[in-house]
């Protein structure tokens, strides 16, 4: 019984992803049903493979609008994260696969799978002008070209003249 009252609440990570990021559920040699989680390349030039990891059907959600999906993970755990990369052509010309397998905690895999959201912060970092300054250059800029331009003088056509 103390054990139960002494028991420590886990510490948690949710993860937030697409639901474009949602493989078909399978069913695992246990009998149990698991989804598989793609992680997109950070590079938007790499066009291989998404690193993949498996998680129980039932700890993968629906957000409540519909659009996106999130799970919880525990915050000391480790989960394998799986990339496949071409090694070379067989003598069929197919491309020859390999998996490499690698063991990741959880809080790099939330990094991982969140890139997104720290990917327009690394833009906004550089520092921006302020629109008013800039229009104020702008507009002595115009009236200073007003100034330089030579003045036409008001000249009568020669309909107007007759």
């Amino acid at each position: 019984m103390e054990q139960t009252a002494e028991k420590k609440k886990m510490d948690e990570i949710t993860i937030k992803f697409g639901k474009g990021c949602v493989g078909e559920p399978f069913t695992g040699k246990d009998g149990k049903e698991y989804k598989q989680i793609l992680i997109p390349n950070k590079d938007e030039n790499d066009h291989s493979p998404w690193a993949t990891f498996v998680a129980r059907s039932n700890a993968v959600h629906e957000d409540q609008y519909g659009k996106g999906m999130w799970m919880k993970l525990p915050a000391d755990g480790h989960t394998t994260v799986r990339k496949d990369h071409c090694v070379g052509e067989g003598a069929d010309g197919k491309k020859i696969w390999e998996t490499e397998k690698t063991k990741v905690s959880n809080r790099e895999l939330k990094g991982m799978v969140e890139f997104y959201k720290s990917r327009g912060k690394e833009q906004e970092e550089k520092p921006r002008e302020s629109l008013k300054n800039r229009l104020s250059e702008k507009k002595a800029e115009v009236s200073q070209q007003k100034h330089d331009a030579p003045q036409k003088t008001a000249t009568k056509s020669k309909e107007a003249s007759l």
